[in-house]
């Protein structure tokens, strides 16, 4: 018995660790011992009481797994069915009663997999008067399958912030946003919102003067889901059109929105906005609508709570009783485009100048000491994803897949990373043995790299980055668009349309170009750089338009191309990968790259990627 005992201790400390509680949905599941519609550790005490003959309580129903007895492997079966829910329970125990995604959408970011997408989160800033908080990085984050947005303490004294141009704010709140502009179309999310008085949830669309477009200040446009935390039956829709709002309306939900993940979503029409919840219309408001392209963001924050300073939003949140952590949690956005706004694509703004930025610098050191000599940043471009703050931006990792057979690596995520204020991808071992996968689909290859791509697709305009490439007989490092038919839209496949800047590293001096049509390929031109592009930051780009492909090296034009150029909206792309070296099965390749010598590991840095419609 005291054999028993141990093992009953262990069992149970891992069960109260995990903390799991499957919801009612699932309460016909065999192990709910205690009757009470759900499987948690209550159901193991039971079970544990029986075994320690602390109970007389013998019920069949104790018999879990069917072998005629009340034993520890009944606890086993128990504690597995605890630890392990069904599939349409996220690991974190919550319970997802909404719709699923709807695939394939225009922008898709999953944090089920533990990936921003197309968000980051906001960093040291507050709002207007109404919110009692500053939002830090901090508040945010992945775990358990979902992205969470936690209301906490105040980090950096703002309370006493008497004499700064926001006033005091007590506490602080997670927020995400997108990278990129978005206009009509269908927006949704899962969510499982905060239940508690004072707080606010959220799900919306913004633009306004904080975002400069052209030299132009935008508009206040926005549209509104929030859930407020006083009474979570109910969610709140509204919106603005250039900073006049007062369209808000109560809708109940029929449910509590903090006790499971359910979908919130609106249609954006140039006359018309309709609401949805789990996928069923429950209200819609025409009129003067949002006119301007906007971010996709997600808050939880804390309202202020002194009556004598703002009493309108007290009466409108309730008062905020100071509680934390109190989080949202939410598991997935999507976008799709309108059909009734043919010729934009996601993240872009019509009209906007799709020029660069003129002016080198040169001699500016980065962070990690490599020289900068190239053009800095547009930072007003309609894409601007700034590698060294930290953050991805638009892009992701890619993890686990390889290509065609001049490629002799799979390309993983710890392949990739952010260090000294640039975005690095290296050339690295086989992780997973990969030169023995002679049965294999793609056959045996005997490296790693390093690749990153968007979220998004883009289309017509101007494209650059900043990078440092590396030098190695046999490797490639490269910026570039690329769409094929892994890419399925509207359940088609795309064509295999690219456009391509690669260094060889072989010859750091050079950068080749070249460009796909319906995979129609064999454009490529070398293109003399006066300089060894492994030495320092230089910045390459290109100019795609309907009719001409036009290449730039630190601002100034080095080559083009006319004819029949690619006409699909692309991911914009970079990767590191070594050439295969056996010249007996691709002698092609090593003409072209020369032979791989196996050095590990090669790393090719990026600080910046740009993109600006035409």
């Amino acid at each position: 018995m005291k054999k028993y005992a141990r093992l009953f201790a262990a069992a149970s400390a891992l069960l109260i660790t995990a903390g799991v509680t499957i919801g009612a949905v699932h309460a016909a599941l065999s192990g709910d011992l205690n009757g009470d519609g759900s499987l948690s550790v209550k159901d193991a005490e039971v079970l544990q009481s029986v075994l320690l003959k602390k109970s007389s309580d013998m019920k069949a129903e104790m018999d879990l797994n069917n072998d005629s007895q009340i034993d520890a492997k009944d606890m086993s079966k128990l504690k597995n069915s605890i630890l392990n829910p069904p599939q349409d329970v996220p690991p974190s125990g919550i319970q997802d009663l909404g719709t699923q995604p709807k695939l394939p959408a225009t922008m898709y970011s999953n944090f089920r997999e533990g990936d921003a997408g197309d968000f980051f989160a906001s960093d040291g800033w507050t709002n207007g008067s109404v919110f009692d908080n500053w939002w830090y990085k901090r508040n945010t984050g992945m775990k358990d399958g979902y992205m969470y947005l936690t209301i906490d303490q105040d980090w950096d004294g703002h309370k006493n912030d008497y004499n700064s141009e926001n006033g005091p704010r007590n506490y602080s709140g997670g927020e995400y946003r997108t990278n990129e502009f978005y206009h009509y179309g269908y927006y949704e999310c899962s969510m499982q919102a905060i239940k508690n008085p004072g707080v606010v949830s959220s799900f919306f669309t913004y633009t306004g003067p904080s975002d400069v477009v052209n030299g132009q200040k935008n508009p206040w446009d926005e549209i509104d889901i929030e859930i407020l935390g006083k009474d979570t039956t109910k969610m709140q829709i509204n919106y603005y059109r250039d900073s006049k709002g007062g369209h808000e309306k109560m809708i109940d939900l029929g449910f509590d929105a903090s006790e499971a993940f359910h979908t919130y979503g609106f249609d954006w029409q140039p006359d018309k906005i309709t609401w949805y919840v789990d996928g069923k219309e429950v209200g819609s408001m025409t009129g003067d609508m949002p006119k301007t392209p906007s971010k996709i963001m997600m808050n939880a924050w804390p309202g202020v709570s002194d009556s004598s300073k703002d009493p309108n939003t007290i009466a409108w949140l309730q008062p905020y009783d100071g509680k934390t952590p109190l989080t949202a949690r939410y598991q997935w956005v999507t976008f799709h485009k309108s059909e009734s706004n043919p010729g934009t694509n996601p993240g872009t703004n019509p009209g906007t100048n799709p020029g660069t930025n003129p002016g080198t610098n040169p001699g500016t050191q980065t962070i990690s000491g490599i020289q900068d000599l190239g053009t800095q940043p547009n930072t007003s471009a309609q894409m601007y994803s700034n590698f060294r703050s930290g953050d991805a931006g638009d892009f992701f990792a890619s993890d686990g897949w390889t290509n065609g057979s001049v490629f002799d690596n799979w390309w993983y995520k710890r392949n990739t990373g952010m260090k000294d204020g640039y975005m690095y991808l290296t050339i690295d071992q086989d992780w997973d043995n990969h030169r023995y996968d002679y049965n294999s689909e793609n056959g045996p290859r005997n490296y790693s790299g390093g690749e990153y791509r968007t979220n998004n697709f883009y289309h017509y305009g101007y494209y650059e980055c900043s990078m440092q490439a590396i030098k190695n007989p046999g490797v490639v490092s490269s910026f570039f668009t690329y769409t094929g038919p892994s890419d399925v839209v509207n359940g088609q496949k795309n064509p295999w349309d690219e456009i391509d800047i690669e260094i060889l590293g072989k010859d750091t001096t050079k950068m080749q170009i070249n460009y796909y049509r319906d995979s129609k390929g064999g454009h490529e031109q070398m293109i003399d750089l006066g300089f060894d592009a492994s030495e320092a930051f230089h910045t390459y780009g290109f100019r795609w338009q309907s009719d001409k492909i036009t290449w730039y090296v630190d601002g100034k034009e080095v080559g083009s191309m006319t004819g029949d150029v690619p006409k699909t909206p692309s991911k914009i792309m970079m990767n590191a990968w070594p050439g295969v070296s056996d010249s007996s099965k691709d002698p092609n390749t090593i003409a072209w790259l020369q032979p791989y010598d196996g050095k590990t590991p090669l790393t090719a840095r990026y600080q910046w990627v740009t993109y600006n419609p035409q």
